[in-house]
């Protein structure tokens, strides 16, 4: 079953493998990456709230980051 944790640990790897495709592929970050770090600063262990509330927005997050991925030429602009 998942958790709000389980969910929290899932967006923390694929934001740090997103992170790394940007780097690698050499394209800026917008302000999705922004919004997922931010939504990572509290933590469902540590902070008190609605399960759903945390499980949604981490699996929403995780979406927008994998199709960020597989459009990261389209979406991101290329470094100079």
């Amino acid at each position: 079953m998942l958790t709000p944790a389980h969910t929290y640990v899932a967006l923390l790897i694929v934001q740090a493998a997103h992170l790394l495709h940007h780097r690698l592929a050499k394209r800026h970050i917008s302000y999705a990456e922004f919004v997922s770090a931010a939504v990572l600063c509290f933590p469902p262990f540590i902070v008190a709230g609605p399960s759903i509330l945390f499980m949604s927005a981490h699996l929403f997050l995780i979406a927008v980051q994998i199709v960020g991925s597989l459009w990261i030429r389209k979406l991101s602009p290329a470094w100079n």
